[in-house]
């Protein structure tokens, strides 16, 4: 019993002795200094701004202190808001008073475009079962008109020189291989694209000038948001009518739309061929500083000594992809666009 009661006392003693340091080191808070991961947010109630908070130490005190958004206690260290206003920000602790941070909340408006959805699709001439998803991406671009396409070729007469590194970057061995968005392989249901449709913080414009000496890209981006893992703009130049024999394992099979066309289709129409790219295969960087909330960036790209059969065909696609983080390589909005023709942004419903 009596050794017992000594290790009790013992555990008592313990106990008390870390209230005191706990309570000595809340205590010892002489002064706050308060740093906010954005000073603009976005007024949709999703997007936020971390509030960091730490004493004379360095030492963080977000779990001791008092979080004021105006005159607003927030729960946690996210700032969120509704609505657009100028505010400031700052953190208490007993009487002892933070910096503070200014932050102002944008209001959404005109911030959120309509989404198209990139499809890529990895073929080839010598490749019987590649007309199978001609077929399908033909039916694709009937019932979804907010579809961008193009045709990478490999091993072909129409194969150019970074479409295998592209291909083979994302793991694919085989053809046919149609990649949406970059994030997903599609098996040929409209219904599959349903999700990436969804409205954007990234809208695109454009306009393709020129001749058959050469072919002038002017893309304009803005944004929605400050995209924090970094965004690149990718530009191709494709031409929608080359004409070549293609490979066909579908000759004997009476579903097919290919039935009875030869195991080599003659004088086959490829269509969105990828001839060229302006850019890096998977996109230059877009400065920092222009993606912001309402930012804008744009990019002038000049296409010379491309094969060119038919230059009303011609026509130049863009997209803009995240490049590092989570989501490092997906498409957040593309846009296509023949030679001759300019198009504007396109805004989400509200």
């Amino acid at each position: 019993m009596k050794i017992y009661r000594i290790c009790l006392l013992l555990i008592t003693i313990l106990i008390s002795l870390n209230a005191c340091q706990e309570k000595e080191s809340i205590i010892d808070i002489s002064s706050l200094n308060l740093t906010l991961s954005k000073s603009r947010i976005l007024g949709d109630n999703i997007d936020f701004s971390t509030v960091t908070v730490v004493d004379q130490e360095g030492r963080s005190a977000i779990g001791n202190v008092t979080i004021y958004f105006g005159t607003s206690v927030i729960t946690g260290d996210k700032i969120k808001y509704s609505a657009p206003l100028k505010s400031k920000v700052y953190a208490e602790y007993k009487g002892i008073k933070s910096n503070e941070a200014d932050i102002e909340v944008i209001e959404d408006k005109g911030l959120k475009f309509e989404k198209n959805v990139l499809i890529e699709q990895y073929t080839g001439t010598w490749c019987g079962y590649c007309p199978r998803a001609i077929n399908q991406i033909n039916i694709l671009e009937i019932v979804d008109k907010k579809v961008v396409h193009s045709a990478l070729h490999l091993n072909d007469l129409f194969a150019f020189s970074l479409n295998s590194s592209l291909f083979q970057s994302f793991g694919f061995t085989g053809v046919p291989t149609v990649h949406a968005d970059r994030v997903s392989v599609w098996n040929g249901s409209a219904s599959e694209l349903s999700a990436l449709h969804s409205p954007s913080r990234v809208g695109m414009s454009m306009e393709v000038t020129g001749n058959k000496d050469g072919i002038t890209a002017l893309i304009k981006v803005r944004f929605g948001y400050k995209f924090t893992d970094g965004l690149e703009l990718s530009v191709y130049l494709l031409h929608d009518s080359l004409v070549a024999e293609q490979a066909n394992y579908y000759n004997t099979d009476p579903s097919s739309p290919y039935y009875q066309m030869g195991s080599k289709m003659p004088n086959f129409i490829h269509r969105n061929v990828l001839l060229n790219a302006g850019t890096n295969m998977f996109g230059d960087a877009i400065p920092a500083d222009s993606v912001d909330i309402g930012g804008n960036y744009s990019k002038k790209i000049l296409f010379t000594n491309f094969r060119c059969d038919n230059v009303k065909m011609m026509r130049v696609i863009a997209h803009v992809t995240y490049q590092g983080g989570a989501q490092a390589g997906k498409v957040l909005n593309c846009i296509k666009a023949n030679l001759g023709e300019k198009k504007g942004f396109v805004f989400a419903p509200k």
